[in-house]
């Protein structure tokens, strides 16, 4: 395992120190969970890209925003 060194404000701090105490892990362990989770979901596709063969495939109006809402929450 390598060394690296990093700056964080105080608020940061305590936080790491407070989930490590939490969890019963050292503070570098919350950090290297921390990273793996966050550079895992940045590999996710996005919503769009995982329903885009779903695109077009409802009838309806394009825009909902033009849909007659007259009357709408009024009793």
């Amino acid at each position: 395992m390598e060394t690296i060194t990093l700056k964080l404000d105080r608020r940061h701090i305590q936080k790491l120190k407070d989930q490590a105490e939490a969890t019963g892990c050292s503070q570098a362990a919350v950090v290297r969970d921390l990273i793996d989770r966050y550079l895992d979901q940045k590999k996710r596709p996005s919503l769009h890209e995982q329903a885009k063969d779903l695109c077009g495939s409802v009838s309806g109006s394009r825009n909902m925003s033009r849909k007659n809402l007259k009357g709408y929450g009024r009793d």
